[in-house]
């Protein structure tokens, strides 16, 4: 089994990984053993607090495999395990396991090459993000930690904000609380360094980031006791479980925390915006094989770019056909999204970005900027499906078709073809503009 001893270290633009040093050997870890943040992550991460509540009884050997497929994970949780099962996957991005990447990565931090240490960083991290969503008890959130620490680094604490706030926004539980409270911390005094840039008042999140450092503590002192937690120390079991029950409430300022991908009201009444859509050949998001865009100024569409893509060679071949219509045959002699980065970026500019389900389309711009290299993917991505939920409710459900029922009957929707439905996206962004 692959033994990985971490260094976890900030950083800033981007998601980033820690500077670990990889080795291999075999081990076989046990319930009642001592678990260091090393081993932890030797047994794929294991949730430290899982042992922490769990009072060990015989102690089960844990069969691991050199195999990235098939770990078990003994985090699981009984639910869980009914509905998902425990098989934990080490994630793989570009071909390697998403930790045989991490030395690359440290060495391009230490020699101040940020922008390839976030590129790899950023790979890793949405890849971690990929199999979570097949299966949660693949949550590891180090990743994201990751990120952030290079986007501190390089001083992107914008984009510092979305990374954590796009990750909360997923809802995952928090697999490790120290990892979920460094998570907060950070989001914390970015958004503080944000509000002094801005000459805005900085207090609320300053007491939000006191608060969590206080939390952090109390959630290292109870990890100092680990051998009286074992044994059922009631006191610094209490004390855990109120740091644990906290990182779901709202921040400690009081202020709600809405996802990234619902905007702010200001940001939603802009009156320029772009709408994009997606088709795809496969289930890998780098195999995009049309790009789709509106421009809409004062409720109006203004221009339009759309065109095929031809995918990759690694993961060209075509699943959707059916769907979207879209084979071999319309794409042989389409550009690749290295030839077209360049003009769809100059389309959107500084626009606000909206898709109808832009956690899909988000993901397929992320991975073509990563597989290609570029650089284009929007700082403000929202989405029209989960806004409409906010400000129409009561829809039988909030498919595309169903929402532009509801914002504008009169629209012919060719579903599946990309320009049909970014302009769908783009008429309920609209409505959604007059109903807000």
């Amino acid at each position: 089994m692959r033994a990985v001893a971490i260094l976890c270290q900030p950083s800033s633009c981007g998601p980033s990984l820690c500077g670990l040093r990889y080795a291999t050997s075999h081990m076989t870890p046990t319930w009642g053993s001592v678990v260091s943040l090393r081993e932890c992550w030797t047994v794929g991460i294991f949730k430290y607090l899982n042992r922490l509540f769990s009072k060990p009884q015989v102690q089960p050997q844990i069969q691991a495999s050199v195999s990235r497929r098939g770990w078990v994970n003994p985090q699981c949780r009984v639910s869980q395990a009914s509905d998902l099962g425990c098989e934990w996957t080490m994630p793989c991005y570009r071909g390697r396991d998403i930790c045989d990447w991490v030395p690359e990565i440290s060495r391009a931090k230490r020699e101040g090459e940020w922008d390839r240490a976030l590129s790899l960083s950023v790979g890793c991290m949405n890849a971690m993000i990929d199999e979570a969503a097949r299966n949660p008890v693949n949550v590891m959130e180090y990743y994201v930690i990751q990120v952030a620490i290079i986007q501190h680094k390089m001083k992107a604490y914008r984009d510092e904000i979305l990374t954590v706030q796009g990750w909360l926004s997923l809802d995952y539980p928090a697999p490790r609380a120290d990892y979920r409270i460094n998570l907060r911390k950070r989001l914390a005094k970015a958004q503080e360094l944000v509000a002094k840039s801005e000459g805005a008042d900085s207090s609320a999140y300053h007491e939000e980031w006191k608060a969590l450092v206080e939390m952090d503590k109390v959630y290292k002192a109870a990890k100092k006791f680990d051998s009286r937690i074992s044994t059922g120390s009631s006191k610094v079991r209490s004390e855990v479980g109120d740091c644990l029950n906290s990182l779901s409430c709202q921040p400690v300022s009081g202020r709600s925390r809405k996802s990234v991908l619902i905007p702010s009201t200001k940001d939603l009444k802009t009156r320029t915006f772009v709408a994009v859509d997606f088709e795809t050949a496969n289930r890998n998001a780098a195999s995009a094989c049309q790009i789709a865009m509106v421009l809409v100024n004062g409720g109006k569409i203004i221009d339009r770019y759309s065109t095929y893509l031809k995918p990759p060679s690694d993961c060209g071949h075509f699943e959707y056909t059916n769907l979207h219509g879209i084979g071999k045959k319309e794409v042989l002699s389409a550009p690749t999204w290295l030839d077209v980065a360049a003009a769809v970026s100059q389309f959107v500019g500084d626009s606000p970005v909206w898709a109808h389900n832009s956690s899909f389309d988000s993901r397929v711009w992320r991975t073509l900027d990563e597989y290609y290299r570029t650089c284009t993917l929007p700082a403000r991505f929202y989405c029209s499906y989960r806004t409409s939920k906010e400000i129409i409710p009561g829809l039988e459900n909030y498919k595309l078709p169903t929402v532009l029922r509801e914002c504008d009957p009169g629209f012919h929707l060719d579903h599946h073809r990309a320009d049909s439905d970014a302009e769908a996206c783009a008429r309920i962004v609209c409505a959604l503009q007059r109903l807000a």
